[in-house]
């Protein structure tokens, strides 16, 4: 094509061309929060399956390295600045989302998005319930609780902090949501699911596995889903 002066001489430029290469979704949208046992046991006490995805999920690591500027020289502007390196802290985790109206396949089709939304409250006081029994006997070994992102294969021990809110809106009546808060204390030991079961159960190949192994840890939780009877 002819330039902008009328030349009739070609002014193609060559610039970057961007490319994608396509890649299938394998990783498991799969996110649970596990209750452990104290002390060398550390069993699995109960665990909780987030039915639906969080529609935010935040990991926020701080730097805990210090800056302090002084008088320096021409060259650096007149400051200079020094550096105590301190390294990154474990991320806090802002997660965010609702439990839905429907019963959901990732948690076995075993409770509504109300009942979810009410488990997973009462699985949160259930720990906190747990922890306050064995300083109440003098135990210092204390339950952990724990955070399982399959998606980014992120899985670390928590601890809720501030406020851990639920909340219901006028425009979507039906729906509650929640907004939590936990500080990451330690990577975690390997989650309940592996990586290649947790693909298997989000791909709806083990159905019927998974709603049993729903069933099961209902089972164990079923202290912790009455909200309003004793903590046991």
């Amino acid at each position: 094509m002819s330039d902008a002066f009328g030349t009739g001489q070609s002014t193609t430029v060559l610039g970057q061309v961007f490319r994608t290469i396509t890649v299938p979704a394998i990783l498991p949208a799969l996110y649970q929060l596990s209750i452990r046992a104290p002390g060398g046991a550390f069993y699995d006490l109960a665990t909780y399956t987030f039915p639906i995805s969080p529609t935010s999920l935040r990991y926020e690591p701080r730097g805990m390295s210090r800056v302090t500027d002084v008088q320096g020289n021409a060259s650096n502007y007149g400051v200079q600045r020094i550096v105590d390196v301190y390294g990154l802290s474990p991320p806090t985790i802002i997660i965010e989302g609702t439990t839905g109206w429907e019963r959901h396949q990732t948690d076995g089709y075993a409770l509504t998005g109300i009942e979810s939304m009410q488990m997973l409250q009462a699985f949160l006081q259930k720990y906190a319930a747990l922890n306050q029994q064995q300083r109440a006997a003098g135990n210092s070994q204390l339950y952990t609780l724990e955070f399982y992102d399959y998606y980014l294969s992120k899985f670390w021990v928590v601890e809720p902090v501030g406020p851990q809110q639920v909340r219901m809106s006028e425009d979507r009546a039906r729906l509650a949501y929640y907004r939590f808060r936990w500080e990451a204390i330690r990577p975690a030991g390997l989650p309940i699911l592996g990586i290649a079961d947790a693909v298997l159960q989000v791909l709806d190949i083990p159905v019927l596995t998974a709603a049993a192994a729903t069933a099961s840890t209902l089972t164990g939780i079923v202290g912790i889903y009455n909200p309003s009877g004793p903590v046991t």
